[in-house]
């Protein structure tokens, strides 16, 4: 008979980048080759597949979520999953051409690089098991988990009321309180719960300068517009300018390894996310030249994305692991367990501060620019991504629909 609620995945991402940028090229993907390119791929092909199903449930709401914190929480439940479940969640991952083994040893990598990745760039990953103090979970299970994901294990008893009080001031602490309560309550039923946190705080090289920041309009989908904090540059950018859409690179810390890409579609955003693919995207990043006395006016705002997956990962081909169909042999003996919730939330705030050396930079000033300068301006929808570019991991990806 299966339980109730078998395991319980919560995926925490909360960004806080302290806004400005820098005159600096691209980062290039050298630690790639010293991953297993294999995942990279598939990170970028779950992103670009899950964000239609998080835009479909979300109408005219802004969508802001991790896929590297829900790729781990995930890889770590696959660890465990048999059979027709594990195959679902291979093909829903974009893993089916690595072994367990080959998986686990490239997310290792991959987390090692991921945090702390620049000097003024503050990553913190972290993952943690909680199993019902009844719960019997394969040793070999959690030799992979601990091993590989560094994943803190505490038993827990799920009929008491300060089950849950435990597990959100762990993710509390983690998010620096920026997320001091995931769950409101949790099945005395519960067998497993699985987090994992991502916490990135990160400061623009330069800052904006906030004496330039000024109320101006930004047009919603339906015609109609609110008035915004619109912050602004001139500089030397890293830009874009596609079919349809205009493009800008904004570095943090002192080295430019994480930056963040703005898109903002010229007609729209239902044609330009249908042109999301891993293929386009690493096409257009690697077309953005440096532009000089470029203009960049990019929204002042702060959101919060809180959702369940269990239906966007259902909706993809993850079946099996949410029914009594579900095969998670591999991490309990005899299986009988089965996914019940998955959870993700994720904060963000974009403002103009930097940090004190950044501040310190000053303005560097060209000379005029015969030709037309570059323009972004961010007064309408449009879509963003923070990536890694020394792995190419998109760590947080959104669309800003209504600045807050």
């Amino acid at each position: 008979m299966k339980m109730k609620v078998a395991a319980l995945l919560a995926l925490l991402s909360l960004t806080l980048p302290l806004a400005g940028c820098f005159a600096d090229g691209p980062g290039q993907a050298a630690a790639a080759t010293e991953l297993d390119e294999r995942l990279l791929a598939a990170n970028t092909g779950f992103a670009f597949k899950l964000l239609p199903q998080l835009l479909q449930g979300s109408p005219g709401e802004n969508v802001f979520f991790s896929p590297a914190s829900i790729a781990f929480a995930l890889a770590m439940t696959y660890n465990g999953a048999a059979g027709v479940t594990q195959e679902e969640m291979a093909r829903v991952m974009g893993i089916e051409n690595m072994s367990p083994a080959e998986l686990n040893a490239a997310n290792r990598d991959l987390l090692s690089i991921l945090e702390n990745p620049d000097r003024g760039v503050q990553t913190l990953l972290a993952n943690s098991l909680w199993p019902a103090k009844d719960a019997e979970l394969l040793p070999d299970f959690l030799d992979r988990i601990t091993k590989y994901y560094k994943a803190e294990v505490s038993t827990l008893d799920y009929t008491e009321a300060n089950a849950v009080k435990t597990i959100n001031k762990w993710v509390a602490q983690k998010t620096k309180g920026k997320i001091p309560q995931l769950f409101n309550d949790l099945s005395p039923t519960t067998r497993l719960v699985l987090v994992n946190a991502l916490y990135f705080k990160a400061a623009w090289s330069e800052p904006f300068n906030k004496s330039l920041t000024h109320e101006a309009p930004f047009y919603l989908e339906d015609g109609s517009n609110i008035t915004v904090p619109m912050m602004q540059r001139e500089d030397t950018f890293y830009c874009l300018e596609g079919a349809g859409f205009k493009a800008v690179r904004l570095p943090y810390g002192k080295e430019g390894r994480v930056a963040m890409y703005v898109f903002v579609p010229e007609e729209g955003l239902d044609a330009f996310t249908a042109l999301l693919t891993p293929e386009n995207w690493q096409t257009w990043l690697s077309s953005f030249r440096p532009e000089n006395d470029a203009q960049v006016f990019l929204p002042r705002f702060r959101t919060r994305f809180s959702r369940e997956l269990n239906e966007p990962l259902q909706q993809l081909g993850m079946e099996a692991a949410f029914s009594d169909k579900a095969d998670f042999s591999g991490m309990t003996p005899g299986g009988g367990w089965f996914i019940s919730l998955v959870k993700h939330e994720a904060v963000i705030e974009v403002n103009e501060e930097g940090t004190e050396a950044a501040a310190a930079t000053g303005v560097a000033m060209d000379e005029a620019a015969v030709l037309e300068p570059f323009v972004l301006r961010a007064d309408r929808p449009f879509v963003f991504a923070v990536c890694d570019e020394m792995t190419g991991t998109i760590l947080f990806l959104g669309i800003i629909k209504k600045p807050q």
